[in-house]
């Protein structure tokens, strides 16, 4: 039990660090979700009547049955999704992340489905936890995990195709586009 409970508050160490750096780089969160399969801030945009569009997404994984730990992997994540109203400016969206996060998805594309109905594609960057040397490697991972995500930022506030026309962020006062949100974390870098 012991063993658990320190496994549990070195996690919180690192995810709290990780929040406070996802903040800087990317944007103020707009959820955090804790599950048996996941600890993680994420970043949740909609356009129109289209709902959820794409979210980034940094922390804690279980990708696979986990053997004496909730999570097995820690990394980011962009979820695109590809089911709802609009489905040619989804397929936008899809191709867009694809080309971008080519050179940094570590593992395959795989779908995700949500609670609420949503259903689309994971671009991830992963790693097992076993594979870390230290909880600092973690953070360092998932860090620069955010930085090619927060890269993005310059691509987006070129807004090619127009696709990220009317894009905003989930979160109050629920007007701030991604456009707006990009320019901002490029002014600060």
């Amino acid at each position: 039990m012991i063993e658990a409970e320190e496994i549990k508050e070195r996690r919180r160490k690192i995810i709290t660090r990780i929040r406070d750096y996802y903040t800087e780089r990317l944007g103020r969160y707009t959820h955090q979700r804790i599950s048996e399969e996941w600890h993680f801030y994420g970043l949740g945009f909609v356009r129109d009547e289209m709902q959820y569009v794409f979210g980034f997404n940094a922390g804690f994984f279980r990708k696979q049955e986990p053997q004496g730990q909730a999570y097995t992997h820690a990394g980011v994540n962009v979820l695109v999704r590809t089911n709802g109203t609009n489905p040619q400016l989804r397929t936008q969206y899809l191709k867009f992340f694809r080309h971008q996060l080519a050179g940094w998805i570590t593992n395959q594309e795989s779908n995700f489905s949500s609670f609420r109905g949503g259903v689309g594609v994971e671009f991830p960057h992963y790693r097992t936890l076993s594979s870390f040397s230290s909880d600092e490697d973690v953070f360092q991972y998932i860090k620069d995990g955010i930085d090619k995500v927060a890269d993005l930022y310059h691509v987006i506030a070129k807004n090619p195709d127009g696709i990220f026309d009317n894009v905003v962020c989930m979160i109050a006062p629920w007007d701030e586009s991604i456009i707006e949100l990009a320019q901002r974390q490029i002014e600060k870098q």
